[in-house]
């Protein structure tokens, strides 16, 4: 025999307070596939409801479980849900736990044996009523209500109540006597027990209960007996037990086929007669009151004939002819009225009031017919009227029916469509009207329903309801469709004053794919739509009056993205739970409380976007904040980033409950200002592995939470996990040790400080990344690295920290940030946070496709905080590409919300004025210049635009010649290769690549225009590798001393020439570029000349044509592109020289 065990803790059990509550009332849960109710989320107690059909044998329920989370739960209650079982489950193994067994627990269960512990006080009389099988009971001798005896009957603990016999008591000879002591039963104490014919009932029996099951729904009984000697108002004729005039019960097998109720007997009680197998023909002879159901499930009853003197049921004198009197009597087929009966008349079998007939009281289940036509007549519908109707398929309710009674159509199984009339007249359906309608599909209700309950419990194969245009409908009770499995559309087909969607009244409808509130919704109740996995849309008009949305309300729906209506003050706890499916929240001024657990689990939130105008909270950059920004309320899931997760710089504090249960966080960097970090912050982040403090000051440790229940960190004692063990922290390094010496710190798995390599300071904010924190460097142009070593391994350089350049005192002049860096702090390169000035002249973005995420005043929202955070001194200059200047320019745009004429407005603090494309360093007065930069340049741009100014970048070159060069009067001269030829960029001989060294020499004229300005370049996809490279650059710094001997000479730009240098040079100026090649006489300059082989342009000059090293018919434009002849009038180069084509 398999047993279930479900997680079976040895906990010790502690009151969780509102602090942890992680679920809601009346959720369902499941654990080890099994079924709960939560009863109560502040005391987390659960209600055991069923199990999974692959757990056989026996059930052991655990007393307390945690559920992993944070959460431990304690098993208070057994109850009933219709849509879960325990069908392959035959014995019980109940904790100390459980305090009450309610009715119809376990269905479907064929149980042997049950234990009842010393905590339980409370046991309903029909808790066996689901069950395939009464199992043994076995109490605890110390329980204080209850008791059993040796054969497991179950008693109350005097014995003066017998609750249960079970199912293998084995009576001899078919007989059970019931204990002597026993003087009240309860139903249905002898359910189901095996081979049962008689039962001898105590001869001091006081009190039998009445209603569904009887004493005694076992089918095999035929009769009863009171034991001799006592006192008793209960008597025994002809097998059927009566009380003074009532027929108390009729034993299901009793061996007649007809049966005439006694003439002194008055009433029949309800479920006297119950699902009896033989009775065909029953005479009501002188009952003048019928119960609810005084005749149930009599298999055999084809007609029933109602008393001469019944009288319409009288709730003054309680008699009369209740209504639904008659239930589930499947082969009648007609009911008759005497008629001298004053208040009722039959009419083809069917039982209405007299003499006007408008109530349909009773229709004969197996009336033949797959409709009825209500005479017009009728004004309601009563109770159980139509049910176990077994040949109706479809049904008009006229429009005269005002009153549709409980359970009037239940278990009408082929009932496929009910049709209203259009003026119909029905305000409210009854009480499980259409309970169990298996076959129902469709349904449009009538205008006139205001609201709507529990009426289709059951209805499993409901896929559609219609609201009309002009419904009255106003409210949807608790749990109205929650059993509906199938509901897929519930359509308001126009107007409607809905007001109220009860708690659970949609819950967990799978297939319901949508839902359009209409406008006058105010209140969303817990749970309501809970676990609607495919409700992609919840769909609110602009003037929707809707103020509340409940606990749990759209939890575990499959909503992808929510505009919360403008009138919504309150979004109550865990009401987006588990919305895996959720990126976007929109929130209106008008929300003014929302839970910190409202969007727990939304793993793929990524923005909790707020109005400007709320009074109470703030958004950047999809983060939740306080209005003051100063507070991280919630932390959107779905902005977890596994290279680093970034926070707002300008918070303070983390609040209660900010990042709870995230599994998406790997790393968190928490930024300078924070002070404090609330309870259960960090609670359940399992996931979490790295936390880098930026803080200035170590948050102290008693501004962290430690409290049980409250803990910010989870540290074991309450989940499964001690999150302690797991999380590496990343510090600043002066304050390693003050985080060493903490004895909170010192809990985590280790703590890291911030290190140098070479002149920085960096921090590791992932298991990947870094964030530079500090430069010490003067370089004249600082190149950010992009990937630097640490410890074994290699890190991503992915951000600059905030305030990254403070202490740079003097140097650096300009810094280049190359494609990897993805988030720039505030104040970055501000080197004066005082007065927000920077020696910073330039800053070069080599990013093509900026995002307002990679600065911290776009992403957070900074300027909003009426302080500048600007990462930019006024007087910084911002270099761009020129394709992507427009973007730069969108992206990093900032405004600022003015209340006062509710627009937002250009910051103060905005220096997309400061950005350009135009690099205008490099002038050339002289026909040549050298250069060399840090990144990929193009010098393409300005005679593209102006059409003059064509400059040609050269690199490579033959040995020093005799003779006259393309310049000047030098004596010798040497060939030049340009660099398109040579390993640069193949389209343009103005591409320079980074870090080459190169000769630059205007194509067309002496000297370039005073504002000539080059870009820079844009094919940097690749590295490019230039090959015999004649010029040396020189980037990043100027050299001070620049080496030269006689034996090692190197060739210096100086008035267009270069010069020969045989000693040290002094200050060697940054981004020119020098020669060095085999040596040449002392005192000689050299010039250019430009080889024209077929390969490209290398010749720019009028030359001797009897030259061996030219050739002919070589044209080129100015771009630096060969062509085979021009085609149209221009300046083009022709071997080497200017020719103009006419």
């Amino acid at each position: 025999m398999n047993k279930i065990r479900l997680l079976l803790l040895t906990l010790l059990l502690t009151v969780i307070p509102m602090s942890l509550l992680a679920y809601t009332k009346d959720q369902i849960v499941t654990f080890e596939k099994n079924h709960y109710r939560v009863l109560s989320p502040t005391e987390n107690t659960l209600a055991f409801l069923g199990t999974d059909n692959s757990n056989t044998g026996v059930l052991i329920i655990p007393s307390i479980f945690g559920d992993g989370q944070g959460t431990t739960f304690k098993v208070t209650e057994i109850e009933y849900h219709p849509l879960y079982r325990c069908n392959n489950i035959t014995s019980v193994k109940l904790p100390e736990t459980i305090q009450r067994i309610g009715g119809e627990v376990f269905r479907g269960a064929q149980l042997e044996h049950i234990n009842i512990p010393k905590s339980v006080t409370e046991i309903s009389s029909y808790a066996w009523a689901g069950v395939e099988r009464v199992p043994q009971h076995e109490v605890d001798k110390n329980n204080p209500k209850y008791c059993s005896d040796d054969k497991g009957a179950l008693y109350s603990k005097d014995m003066a109540t017998l609750l249960s016999v079970p199912s293998n008591v084995n009576p001899p000879s078919g007989v059970y006597t019931v204990d002597s002591r026993v003087t009240k039963i309860t139903k249905p104490t002898f359910r189901l027990i095996e081979g049962l014919t008689k039962i001898i009932l105590p001869k001091n029996l006081k009190e039998i209960e009445e209603g569904y099951p009887t004493i005694s729904p076992t089918k095999t009984l035929e009769a009863f007996e009171i034991a001799s000697g006592g006192h008793t108002p209960f008597k025994v004729e002809a097998g059927v037990l009566f009380k003074d005039t009532v027929l108390m019960v009729y034993p299901p097998a009793k061996p007649e086929e007809n049966y005439t109720v006694p003439d002194n007997i008055t009433t029949i009680s309800s479920y006297a007669i119950s699902k009896t197998t033989k009775l065909k023909d029953i005479n009501l002879n002188k009952v003048t009151k019928l119960s609810i159901a005084s005749i149930f499930a009599a298999t055999m009853l084809q007609k029933i004939t109602l008393p001469e003197g019944i009288k319409k049921y009288n709730p003054t004198t309680k008699m009369g002819m209740s209504e639904g009197c008659f239930e589930s009597c499947t082969k009648v087929t007609e009911y008759k009225v005497p008629a001298g009966n004053t208040d009722f008349l039959d009419d083809s079998g069917v039982v209405y009031s007299k003499p006007a007939k408008d109530v349909l009281y009773l229709y004969p289940p197996n009336k033949a017919g797959m409709t009825f036509s209500i005479p017009s007549s009728v004004r309601t519908l009563a109770s159980k009227c139509f049910q176990s109707a077994q040949n109706i398929t479809t049904m008009l309710i006229p429009k005269t029916v005002e009153n549709l009674n409980q359970e009037t159509f239940r278990a009408a199984e082929k009932l496929e469509t009910v049709t209203f009339e259009e003026t119909a007249q029905i305000k409210k359906f009854g009480y499980h009207a259409f309970r169990a309608c298996k076959s129902l599909k469709t349904i449009t209700f009538p205008k006139s329903l205001t609201n709507i309950n529990i009426c289709f419990n059951e209805c499993f194969n409901l896929e559609t309801i219609n609201i009309p245009n002009g419904s009255q409908l106003k409210e949807i009770g608790n749990n109205a469709f929650s059993t509906n499995i199938k509901l897929k559309n519930f359509n308001f087909l126009g107007t409607c004053p809905l007001t109220t969607i009860g708690n659970n009244a949609f819950a967990n409808l799978k297939e319901l794919e949508k839902f359009n509130f209409p406008k006058t919704v105010t209140e969303i109740r817990t749970n309501a739509f809970s676990g609607c996995e495919k409700m992609a849309t919840a769909e609110f008009t602009d003037d929707a009056e809707i103020q509340t949305i409940g606990s749990g309300a759209f939890a575990d729906c499959g909503l992808v993205n929510f505009n919360v209506p403008k009138n919504v003050n309150k979004i109550e706890r865990e009401a987006f739970r588990n919305c895996a499916a959720l990126t976007t929240i929109n929130v209106t001024e008008a929300t003014t409380d929302i839970s910190p657990e409202a969007f727990k689990n939304c793993s793929n939130l990524k923005a909790i976007n707020v109005s400007k105008k709320n009074s109470v909270y703030s958004s950047v950059d999809g983060y939740l904040l306080s209005q003051d920004k100063k507070t991280l309320m919630i932390f959107p899931p779905g902005k977890a980033n596994d290279r680093f997760t970034l926070l707002p710089p300008s918070i303070t504090s983390i609040g209660k409950y900010a990042f709870y249960d995230c599994k998406n966080l790997k790393n968190v960097t928490i930024p300078n200002l924070v002070t404090s970090i609330g309870e259960r912050a960090f609670g359940l982040c399992t996931n979490l592995k790295t936390i880098t403090f930026l803080c200035d000051q170590k948050i102290k440790s008693d501004s962290i939470n430690k409290e049980e229940n409250k803990m910010s960190f989870d540290d074991g004692t309450q989940t499964s996990h001690n999150m302690f063990q797991n999380i590496n922290i990343q510090v600043r390094k002066e304050k390693l040790d003050e985080y060493n010496s903490d004895p909170f710190y010192q809990q985590f798995k280790s703590r890291h400080p911030s290190f140098e390599v070479e002149k920085e300071e960096y921090i590791v904010v992932s298991e990947g990344a870094v964030s530079m924190l500090s430069t010490k460097r003067t370089d004249e142009t600082f190149v950010l690295p992009t990937e630097i070593p640490h410890d074994g391994k290699n890190y991503k350089v992915s951000m600059i920290g905030d305030y990254a350049f403070q202490h740079v005192t003097s140097g650096i002049k300009e810094v280049v940030v190359k494609k990897d860096v993805e988030y720039i702090g505030a104040q970055a390169f501000i080197t004066n946070r005082a007065d927000t000035t920077s020696i910073i002249k330039s800053v070069f973005f080599i990013e093509s496709n900026p995002t307002n995420q990679m600065l911290s005043t776009t992403r957070f929202d900074l300027d909003q905080t009426n302080t500048n955070y600007s990462e930019f001194a006024k007087a910084t200059k911002i270099y761009v590409k020129k394709t992507a200047l427009n973007k730069y320019k969108a992206k990093w745009a900032k405004t600022i919300y003015k209340k006062e004429t509710d627009k937002d407005e250009t910051s103060p603090y905005d220096f997309t004025s400061q950005l350009e494309f135009k690099i205008k360093d490099v002038k050339i007065s002289k026909k040549y210049g050298t250069f060399a930069r840090e990144f990929d340049v193009d010098f393409s741009d300005y005679y593209n635009e102006k059409h003059h100014s064509a400059v040609a970048a050269f690199v490579a070159s033959t040995k020093i010649l005799d003779g006259k060069g393309d310049y000047g009067t030098a004596t010798k001269h040497v060939q030049m290769t340009s660099v398109d030829k040579k390993g640069g960029y193949t389209a343009s001989y103005s591409y320079v690549p980074a870090y080459t060294g190169v000769l630059l020499k205007v194509l067309d004229k002496e000297a370039t225009d005073a504002d000539f300005y080059y870009t820079i370049g844009e094919q940097d996809q690749q590295v490019y590798h230039v090959t015999n490279n004649v010029m040396t650059g020189v980037t990043v710094n100027p050299i001070t001393s620049l080496t030269a001997t006689t034996t090692d000479p190197i060739y210096v730009m100086q008035g267009g020439t270069f010069h020969k240098a045989e000693s040290n040079i002094n200050n060697f100026p940054i981004h020119k570029a020098y020669m060095k090649f085999s040596a040449l006489p002392a005192g000689t300059r050299v010039v250019f000349d430009f080889d024209d082989t077929t390969t490209g342009i290398e010749s720019i000059e009028s030359i001797d044509t009897g030259s061996s090293n030219r050739a002919a018919d070589v044209y080129y434009n100015l771009q630096g592109q060969r062509i085979s002849k021009p085609q149209q009038a221009g300046l083009y180069i022709l071997n080497g020289a200017k020719v103009i084509i006419k």
